[in-house]
């Protein structure tokens, strides 16, 4: 991987023609951080929005390194302007995907700083992947909202390549839940903290074997960036359990993003995560896990349940959501480079 990776020694210098200091991010910035967010999430209409608790759990986890990993442009005033990042958790097996992020301020735009802070992203995931001295396949990858032109522009000039789509679905819960049937041996229970890592492990031998990009979540990884995180509604997440052998064989997560129902119009709850173990596919136990947290959104008051696909799932994810009443809204796109 050091020699494939082409990790430069040093980080590219970044512009300073419009008045900004650069520096890494520290937890002090998060309102700064935040406050940018909002400007640019609500200029560029995007799909997701971002909270200040998103932000501060940025700075935990062990893979980690804020000092290393982001940079900011600050003006004379102290407000953060622009920012980038770059996030990878090694993995022993699957894919290395280092994952950029970033944003410039709208008033900035179009003066090179995106494609400046590109650059410098990209170099440093290129020295996270030198790092791990790996012989796994590795991947860059920057995510941008399908109908975000500029952002879509820049990983384009970087050299990237729009590889995968998915979309966003919701579904009224003004209208009637479809009924779903299981075998008599598989039970739907609430998520228990009992049996958490039982769901992580059950989420790596389905979830993260066939879907295209996904990687094994380490305990670590898993609590911070699912259970921990601050959207997790345990109330609207269950398990299926084989009542045979007491074993989860599926679950859901689901969250509430609060910070996207306003711009949105209406209250959501979202399918963050979604698995049934290969062997148990085709007996209605997804359907019914959703059904489960359809109620429990709707019991909750909430107006729509959410979830995003990936367009090419080869597990027939797409046709299911279409059955269970889910319509496509908008979408987003996965650029990569291989390394």
């Amino acid at each position: 991987m050091a020699v494939r990776a082409g990790a430069p020694s040093e980080l590219p210098e970044l512009p300073t023609d419009a008045g900004l200091t650069w520096r890494p991010l520290a937890p002090d910035d998060v309102p700064a951080w935040h406050a940018l967010a909002v400007i640019v999430e609500d200029h560029d209409d995007a799909i997701e929005r971002s909270s200040a608790e998103e932000f501060a759990e940025l700075f935990k986890g062990d893979w980690r390194d804020a000092t290393r990993d982001t940079v900011g442009g600050f003006a004379a005033n102290g407000e953060l302007r622009a920012y980038a990042r770059a996030e990878l958790n090694p993995v022993t097996e699957g894919t290395l995907t280092p994952t950029l992020f970033g944003a410039v301020h709208p008033d900035i735009r179009r003066r090179g700083i995106g494609r400046a802070l590109a650059t410098w992203a990209i170099a440093r995931a290129r020295q996270q992947l030198a790092a791990t001295d790996s012989t796994l396949p590795a991947r860059i990858r920057i995510f941008a909202d399908e109908h975000q032109a500029g952002a879509r522009v820049v990983a384009e000039q970087a050299g990237f390549t729009a590889v995968r789509w998915y979309v966003c679905m919701r579904r009224s819960l003004s209208t009637e839940l479809p009924d779903v049937q299981l075998a008599p041996e598989i039970r739907i229970e609430p998520y228990s903290a009992e049996r958490d890592d039982e769901v992580r492990i059950t989420h790596n031998e389905s979830f993260a074997v066939d879907h295209w990009g996904s990687n094994p979540i380490d305990a670590q990884a898993w609590a911070l960036t699912v259970i921990e995180s601050a959207g997790f509604r345990a109330d609207w997440s269950f398990i299926a359990v084989d009542t045979t052998t007491n074993h989860v064989v599926g679950y859901t997560i689901a969250g509430a993003y609060e910070q996207d129902w306003k711009p949105q119009g209406f209250t959501e709850g979202w399918t963050d995560l979604l698995g049934v173990r290969r062997e148990y596919r085709g007996r209605g136990i997804a359907a019914a896990l959703l059904r489960a947290s359809m109620r429990a959104y709707a019991a909750s008051g909430i107006e729509y349940a959410g979830l995003d696909v990936d367009t090419e799932n080869p597990t027939g994810a797409l046709g299911l959501y279409t059955r269970l009443g889910y319509v496509p809204d908008r979408g987003s796109v996965l650029y990569a480079k291989d390394v």
